[in-house]
């Protein structure tokens, strides 16, 4: 924690702006970051990824808070890039991108470049270094580490997707967490809400010995597809 959060420091050191990349499913941003920005007297831009993922509805609220982005289809792109402009002017910034852990910094970059320039990964807190990246004559971009709250619960750090199903220690209260959250899921997957993991197991072929239900497994599978935005 202590090297993430000199990372994050020098980054924002570095930086004439800030850019807080947030997952537009669960799209809290850090206060944390927000004061040490403000200390410095810098710009922050909330930029909120992964709205492809929320329908419409929920969209139109989170345009309130922050600028909406989708990697995947370049939403926003222009948008972000026009307000970086404005505030260059006629001088050259950096920027400092900085988020949780697979909130999509690494795609964000690659999509306003418009070619792969940073490393991507599944896998979240795969991004090891700051880079530099030149996103137009006045304005060079930064890809940092995510920053984390560890305070936060193991299932709530999954749910999020800043922390790997594989590495929780209780698989099936992630996948249960996930579907009161989302009782939504039930109806779209078809799945009895009062054995949801049985059921699941079942449809998806996760069976142990004997034909039982391999519940850990089927969790796991549900979460992950949560994760990568299949469900």
């Amino acid at each position: 924690m202590k090297e993430a959060k000199r990372r994050v420091l020098r980054v924002l050191n570095q930086s004439d702006v800030v850019i807080e990349v947030v997952d537009a499913r669960f799209p809290q941003r850090s206060q944390k970051l927000a004061r040490w920005v403000h200390r410095r007297g810098k710009p922050l831009i909330l930029l909120i990824n992964k709205v492809d993922l929320v329908p419409p509805s929920d969209a139109r609220k989170l345009a309130r808070r922050g600028l909406l982005f989708s990697a995947k289809t370049r939403r926003g792109k222009r948008a972000l890039i026009s307000e970086l402009e404005r505030i260059a002017g006629e001088r050259e910034i950096r920027v400092g991108l900085v988020g949780k852990p697979n909130v999509g910094k690494s795609s964000v970059i690659n999509a306003l470049r418009g070619k792969k320039v940073a490393r991507r990964s599944p896998t979240p807190g795969y991004t090891k270094g700051e880079q530099w990246i030149r996103l137009s004559p006045r304005v060079l971009l930064i890809d940092s580490p995510g920053v984390i709250t560890w305070r936060e619960p193991e299932e709530e750090l999954i749910l999020k997707d800043a922390l790997d199903v594989d590495r929780a220690s209780d698989p099936e209260l992630v996948a249960m967490k996930l579907l009161e959250r989302r009782p939504d899921l039930l109806e779209k997957l078809g799945l009895d809400p009062d054995a949801p993991l049985e059921d699941y197991a079942r449809r998806t072929g996760k069976l142990m010995k004997g034909g039982e239900p391999n519940t850990k497994e089927a969790a796991k599978m549900l979460v992950r597809r949560w994760q990568r935005g299949e469900i």
